[in-house]
Order: C-alpha cells, then structure tokens, then sequence
C-alpha cells in the first residue's frame, strides 16, 4: 500500500515569506481528482498558514474533504490544520465538512514554543483540539478523531514531554 501526502500548496512555487498565491478556486475539485485518480483509501491534507483570507483557509479545506469523499467513496480524510488563530466559526467550517481525523500539531513543549512557532502558542494549539472535541460533543457530529503531533529533539526534558502529552489527554486529543 503506498501512502500520498495531498497538499494544497503543492503545485506552488516556494516562497519563503510574506503572502501567498492568490487562492485558485478550482484547488478542492483538483485534489479531490487527484485522490479519484490515485484510488486513496486514506487522504492527508495539509497546506501552508492562509491567515491572509478572511476564514483563514478553512473554506478551502472544507470544500477539498467534500471533493475527496464525494468523488472516492469510502475514502477517510485527515486534514492537518492551522490553528486558524483559534477562531471558532474557521474550526467549525472544516468539522461540519466531515474529515475523519481533525489534526493539529503542538509541534514542540511550552517552553521552546516561543522559540519553534514565532506566531502560535502552546495555549492556543491545545485550545484548537479542546474546541473540536467540544463541537463534536454540542453538535453530535460524525465522530472523528483529533491528533496532534510534537518534534523532538529541539532542547526539551522529559518531563516536559510528558507534560505535553497530559495537556493533549486533557484536551483529549486521540492520537499523538
């Protein structure tokens, strides 16, 4: 079984700061062919910050799950997204969407967030989670898992990797 990573910037060309493209309204229907043409039984979607548009990305990854499962059938869908600046409504358009696993990564331990992730915060990321399992709950949605992820290897100590990994179970986040 081989394993694709479907990303919307993907056909981008690499910038290293600043805005970027103009967002192509045709993104969703394009990747959702991708994953028709691959035949993917599972489908990570990824893409960079869109904090330039006013739902901060979210309706791209919306219509991008609604292509995927609309076009292959029985096909999951894990989008790993940005925090959307915490904003609920953004969280809320790509839950109501219907991706399977809802992903966003603390990335590193409270410490060394500062120093890692120049615009988000700790805080902020583990509120993300908190607030898609509390629509899960108040909306009775079609179950989903939440993930998240941390790197490494960057400085911390033990203790705060374990302290991490309890503020994810806190926020009950499924996988890590």
């Amino acid at each position: 079984t081989e394993i694709y990573t479907l990303s919307l910037h993907d056909a981008l060309p690499i910038f290293a700061h600043g805005r970027p493209p103009v967002f192509d309204p045709t993104e969703p229907e394009k990747v959702g062919s991708a994953a028709a043409e691959m035949r993917l039984r599972h489908a990570v979607i990824t893409s960079v910050d869109r904090d330039d548009l006013p739902d901060f990305g979210a309706g791209i990854f919306a219509g991008v799950i609604r292509e995927i499962h609309a076009r292959v059938p029985g096909c999951s869908v894990e989008v790993l997204v940005p925090d959307f600046q915490g904003n609920e409504d953004a969280i809320r358009t790509v839950l109501d969407a219907g991706p399977e696993i809802y992903n966003h990564n603390l990335e590193t331990v409270r410490r060394l967030t500062p120093s890692v992730r120049h615009r988000a915060t700790y805080d902020r990321s583990l509120s993300v989670l908190a607030k898609a399992k509390q629509r899960q709950r108040a909306a009775a949605a079609t179950p989903f898992f939440t993930k998240s992820g941390i790197m490494l290897g960057l400085g911390e100590t033990e203790a705060e990797v374990l302290t991490a990994m309890a503020d994810l179970r806190r926020v009950e986040c499924d996988i890590l």
